[in-house]
């Protein structure tokens, strides 16, 4: 039930996710042209040298709006030609740059006059411009007729621009729906965390927490990568923003290393590429830790999203190598895949290979996601052998597997609960001792299997003719035993009498022949501080008089010598 809820609500994050990038925008284009040039961080270009080199023709020309320009550390500077048709002041939008971005200079131009400029970034406190889940947003007022606004950006990760000019109403929605998406997003993968976390402090099984701290790392991963981290929890430090999210995408491989290693068992089953993956671990660690520590953020940078690739790449090896060994690993290999094709798709489109598209842009959240879901699902059919399993074994432990009776060791285990509730009450408690005839003989006629049948034919009619309260056990062999609690010795003799009738007007039915079955009894009833051992032994010792005596009868105790032992305990 739970997964139900969980895949429904992936469906609608993807439906808004879509909403939330339409481009059926209600307002005019403005952006006429867009132009951009790099030039090394010592250059020092200045506004006027840029105007200049634009003006040149010194630039290359942009055909999408997404720009994306890989990890860089070079000043990129772009110029966008706006053109307002209208006579009207309009108010835009205008996203620039993405979370992880720097510094973001933007410069407005009118009449080739600089009339507004405004600095963001994430090398600095957060402030108004950092809207999480868009980017770096900036507001504008846009003068009737032709006019430039030229963006100067730095970033140490991977650089991507985002250009956007829409109107405010476009812009709040676009924001309601990214935040609503990214609220199921998370929301969906917390349940699965928390519904790994119960799995596992009731089943006990490592690989449900190891997949919950995988997942659990992934969302605070993207809470940094989208900036609700920055925004939120830390935005006076630009150093947790520069290096929180590249730790745990690091962290995030690890885990999922870790959660593989445990699922198909490679410590035992390949321990040669187990211990290559314990290596490769130790040394993405210590590479991330001692470049933050350093504050070297380029090879941090490199190390972190090169890693979280190569993790994917080892985890549908490991799917691919197990394939044959575990009967699930063909699911968690297409669970792998996703989440491997949505991370390709994020890095080709963040690298500019591929034109920009949400899909291909948050490839990496979707694909974790599809990955979470079918994992989650193999998770918990995984558990729900082994829970079948443990209920199978506790059975077993518990019941006789052909009689479907008590075993001797629960019978014990129950009986003596009974007795000492019966000690304190002061209430009677009887025990009956029951024996099949001439069971052997059965056997040496009819052969084992009839023999077991006889036993099972017993029992079904021992368990419709008995009471909620009465224990009911197979001792060994073909003898069953009975504790009768609140039961005095007269209604036990009675009811032993009842069953004997019952099996005997109910022979076995086997191969279209009537098997006659009897059974004899014992029957006693607790005198005094009797303990259980000492009621079977009265019990078997009367089963044995009965025996002897011709069979199919009951024998109990005598009354008298049971108020005389009663009166003389008393």
């Amino acid at each position: 039930m739970v997964l139900r809820y969980i895949l429904f609500f992936t469906a609608l994050f993807y439906s808004l996710a879509a909403m939330a990038v339409s481009d059926n925008y209600s307002h005019l284009d403005l952006i006429s042209s867009i132009d951009y040039f790099q030039v090394a961080p010592d250059a020092k270009v200045t506004l006027p040298k840029a105007k200049e080199r634009f003006n040149q023709g010194n630039a290359i020309h942009a055909n999408r709006r997404f720009l994306t320009f890989g990890i860089s550390n070079q000043v990129t500077w772009v110029r966008l030609s706006i053109d307002n048709p209208t006579h009207e002041l309009l108010h835009r939008r205008l996203t620039t740059g993405q979370i992880w971005v720097g510094s973001v200079d933007v410069y407005q131009l009118e009449n080739n006059q600089l009339v507004k400029h405004s600095h963001a970034g994430d090398w600095r406190k957060a402030d108004k411009h950092l809207l999480p889940g868009i980017g770096y947003v900036f507001d504008m007022t846009i003068l009737p007729g032709k006019s430039d606004i030229y963006i100067r950006s730095r970033a140490l990760d991977p650089l991507t621009l985002p250009i956007e000019l829409v109107s405010q109403s476009d812009a709040r929605n676009i924001s309601t729906r990214i935040h609503i998406s990214s609220g199921l997003l998370y929301g969906i993968l917390t349940a699965l965390v928390g519904f790994n976390i119960v799995l596992y402090t009731t089943l006990k099984q490592l690989y449900a927490l190891y997949y919950s701290i995988y997942i659990s790392c992934f969302i605070v991963m993207n809470f940094g990568y989208n900036g609700y981290a920055f925004a939120w929890l830390y935005p006076n430090s630009s150093w947790l923003q520069n290096y929180c999210t590249l730790f745990f995408m690091v962290l995030h491989g690890v885990c999922g290393l870790i959660f593989v290693s445990n699922f198909l068992h490679l410590r035992t089953n390949m321990p040669r590429l187990y211990r290559l993956i314990c290596v490769y671990i130790a040394a993405g660690l210590i590479s991330i830790v001692t470049f933050i520590i350093l504050q070297m953020h380029y090879p941090a940078s490199f190390i972190s999203f090169n890693f979280l690739s190569i993790t994917t790449l080892i985890m549908i090896f490991v799917g691919i190598m197990n394939l044959r060994k575990a009967e699930d690993a063909r699911y968690f290999l297409l669970a792998v895949s996703c989440s491997m094709l949505g991370l390709l798709a994020t890095t080709l489109s963040v690298w500019g290979i591929i034109p920009y598209t949400f899909y291909g842009f948050h490839g990496a959240a979707i694909g974790v996601v599809c990955e979470a879901v079918i994992l989650a699902v193999i998770v918990a059919n995984r558990l729900k052998e082994i829970e079948k399993e443990r209920i199978t074994a506790q059975y077993l432990a518990t019941y006789d597997p052909l009689t479907k009776l008590f075993n001797r060791r629960s019978f014990l285990s129950s009986a003596n609960k009974i007795i000492d509730a019966a000690q304190g009450a002061q209430e009677p408690v009887s025990f009956v001792m029951m024996d099949i005839d001439f069971f052997k003989l059965i056997n040496d006629t009819y052969g084992h299997h009839v023999g077991d049948l006889a036993l099972e034919h017993i029992a079904q009619l021992l368990q419709s003719h008995t009471r909620k309260t009465d224990i009911v056990a197979r001792w060994g062999g073909e003898e069953v035993v009975i504790l009768l609690a609140h039961t005095k010795l007269a209604q036990a003799i009675n009811y032993a009498e009842h069953l004997r009738e019952i099996i005997t007007s109910n022979p076995l039915i086997y191969d279209g022949k009537e098997i006659r079955v009897t059974a004899s009894f014992g029957v006693c009833t607790r005198m005094g501080n009797e303990t259980l051992e000492q009621l079977y032994q009265r019990a078997d010792s009367l089963l044995y008089k009965a025996k002897n005596q011709g069979r199919n009868m009951v024998k109990a105790q005598n009354l008298s010598s049971l108020f005389a032992n009663i009166s003389s305990s008393v």
